[in-house]
């Protein structure tokens, strides 16, 4: 269409929704069948069902956040429950359960103050010392910078390509921009056990910092690679009271401590005050002490009741009742259960969007440079055996740059920020390097129920009960603890690379830069990085899929000692009693950070994580980049026999019970066959 705008200039325009119906004439029913490998049947029947069902919603796990584009996955879930109209109403929505967004629960408005800033925030040259001002009176000026962990992760370093095209370019927007890290103070995280690239991060990166400390009330990794580690109180032994919030279904709680620590252990928030009043001694300035004041009292309540005070959403709210009470409070929200959206879709008030509406086009300078615009089916960088990266599109008005970075680039960052599209067919023509040269599984990397996130790892019961390896017996010598870690492979494909059910495998990330930059065979540490692991068939997945549960206890240097000299063989540093799931290597052997460019603008407009007004660029959890270990290709061979010893098969297998070796009676058991009934 021809436009005049009102200064009179004339432009050519075309609807979204006209620019889509040409952009989908590539995603016939045959090609997306070959794309994604789900039954024609089904994808015509999920099609039909998301057009006439209503209320409808797409649940999806934290899982699939994990890849690199789950962005564009998102949107186009999210499109598709936008043009039916399953938005903004009980019953619709799409919603990722990924981690829990609290902060934001804690509203900052104009009316009631600045909600969860009043504690994080608070001006340290205007602080509040009345322990009876109310939350609004408190004076907020943030001097830190956020910063995503995620760049310390990638080689502490933002994300810059030396592109044929411009030469060096900066991918990383101003309000991401990381700073070289010089110190690194993490609490009740495991952030180093729990790192992509862990052992890169151990070899390469964390010794450039200059301190680490941990705070934690296990023996992890991290206190093991740590310069200082404090010993915290349990949830059960806080001294303090404590506040947290459900979000969508929300509630409100303030509790306290129920025993006395067991340990010689303190608060979290003690080590801060702690280090705080040492350094007010050391320099004479107050303020730092000041800061900490309510800690120092045992007044940590006021914290608390100024929050509740300066929240739209706890206005009103006594944290001392609270405290009394056995019971939750509700968040003062719109909704019960909280829905995304409800105000905008029942109220009419505008989206948090440029438009103030649904956008599924984007118009950032970024989006169109980087073929994002239109929502498109795109490779992995690297867990694909086609063309990484490669946008799936011939739609003319996508229109990406590639920099000038040739098709063959294989450096990590290179296939990152390279855009390219092509028709599907093209893609499927060129092959990935990895792939050819065996590395032909993807590995899918899921939380266990047994564990929380890595906490709990190397207990005995979840040890035991977390993989079909436990045994509190310990008759194969060979296990690190009364149990150890495990890789589900299809039966299929362990055979054809002679690999028996139960055995040891070595499971290998690319080999440019996994387990670590700059290993050599005849290094020590990569026998400490290399994963070797339990192969166990699992005839659930697919040829080319593998699983092995997130965050286990990683191999160190002295739990590999401990393994190979203890005459117990368990795999335990000798000093400080560390216990590792794994006899060498873990699940981050294989794994590396990757930065998605369209998680770097400066330019993409939201609402503020914690206040009711907009934010561009970065923000923290929101708009920021995300690790995703499942962007890896592995391959697998074998290391030992399963059986005790390292001599002949896993006992299990004998039984002709187990997935993939059954016997005729398993067959007719699981065909339902083994029980004949006369009349």
């Amino acid at each position: 269409y021809r436009v005049k705008l009102l200064n009179g200039r004339e432009i050519d325009a075309m609807p979204v929704w006209q620019m889509y119906l040409v952009h989908f004439q590539d995603y016939d029913l045959d090609t997306v069948h070959q794309i994604c490998r789900t039954p024609k049947d089904l994808i015509v029947r999920w099609a039909r069902d998301s057009g006439t069902i209503k209320p409808a919603a797409i649940h999806n796990g934290e899982g699939v956040t994990h890849y690199f584009h789950m962005t564009p996955n998102g949107r186009a879930a999210a499109m598709v429950l936008i043009i039916t109209g399953n938005v903004g109403k009980f019953g619709t929505g799409q919603h990722t359960w990924a981690g829990n967004y609290k902060a934001g629960t804690w509203t900052a408005t104009p009316w009631s103050g600045a909600g969860l800033s009043v504690h994080t925030g608070e001006d340290p040259f205007n602080i509040t010392l009345d322990p009876n001002a109310h939350g609004k009176e408190i004076k907020t000026r943030s001097y830190y910078y956020g910063e995503e962990v995620g760049y310390w992760n990638h080689g502490d370093t933002a994300l810059i390509v030396n592109t044929p095209k411009y030469g060096r370019k900066v991918f990383t927007g101003k309000t991401h921009m990381p700073t070289p890290s010089k110190l690194r103070w993490v609490v009740n995280v495991n952030v180093l056990n729990n790192a992509k690239h862990h052992y890169d991060m151990v070899r390469n990166v964390d010794p450039n910092i200059e301190c680490l400390i941990t705070q934690d009330i296990e023996m992890t990794s991290d206190v093991n690679h740590n310069d200082i580690a404090f010993a915290c109180n349990s949830w059960m032994e806080f001294t303090y009271p404590e506040m947290t919030v459900t979000v969508s279904n929300p509630w409100v709680q303030i509790w306290k401590g129920g025993i006395r620590p067991l340990y010689d252990t303190r608060n979290d928030l003690d080590t801060f005050a702690g280090v705080a009043a040492k350094l007010s001694d050391m320099t004479g300035d107050k303020r730092m002490r000041d800061y900490f004041a309510m800690v120092y009292a045992n007044r940590v309540d006021v914290y608390a009741q100024r929050m509740l005070d300066a929240s739209s959403t706890f206005y009103g709210y006594s944290a001392d009742v609270m405290l009394k009470s056995e019971k939750g409070w509700m968040v003062m929200v719109r909704t019960y259960p909280r829905h995304p959206f409800w105000e905008e879709t029942n109220e009419s008030k505008p989206m948090w969007t440029r438009s103030g509406r649904y956008e599924n086009y984007r118009i950032e300078p970024e989006a169109i440079e980087y073929g994002e615009n239109f929502i498109s089916h795109r490779e992995g960088p690297e867990a694909t055996p086609y063309l990484p990266n490669a946008i799936f599109t011939t739609n003319p008005y996508c229109r990406p740059d590639d920099y000038g970075i040739p098709i063959t680039a294989q450096h990590h960052d290179d296939k990152t920020v390279r855009n390219i599209k092509l028709s599907w067919h093209e893609i499927m023509r060129h092959s990935n390097p990895l792939w050819e040269k065996g590395y032909q599984f993807y590995c899918v990397t899921p939380k266990t129920r047994h564990r929380v996130h890595s906490q709990w790892s190397v207990n005995d019961w979840v040890q035991i009960y977390e993989s079909n390896f436990g045994d509190p017996y310990r008759m194969d010598k060979r296990t690190p603890g009364v149990g150890e870690h495990q890789i589900h492979i299809n039966p299929q494909a362990a055979k054809d690379r002679g690999i028996n059910d139960g055995d040891y495998v070595y499971v290998d990330g690319n080999p440019v830069d996994r387990p670590y930059r700059g290993w050599k065979p005849s290094d020590p540490y990569y026998k400490v990085a290399r994963l070797m692991i339990r192969a166990k068939y699992n005839p659930s997945y697919p040829y080319h899929v593998t699983m092995a549960k997130h965050a286990p206890f990683v191999s160190t240097a002295k739990s590999v000692k401990g393994h190979e000299t203890r005459p117990d063989g368990r795999a335990i540093a000798i000093d400080t009693g560390y216990q590792s799931n794994f006899r060498y290597g873990a699940q981050q052997s294989f794994t590396r950070n990757w930065l998605m460019p369209m998680h770097q603008t400066d330019s993409l407009p939201g609402k503020h994580a914690i206040a009711w007004k907009f934010k561009w660029g970065y923000q923290v959890d929101h708009h920021a980049i995300n690790t995703v270990p499942k962007e890896c290709l592995i391959r697998i061979t074998k290391a030992e026999d399963g059986g005790i010893g390292a001599r002949g098969p896993w006992e299990p297998v004998r039984t002709g019970f187990t997935p993939g070796q059954e016997n005729e009676f398993m067959i007719k058991w699981l065909k339902g066959e083994h029980i004949k009934i006369k009349v």
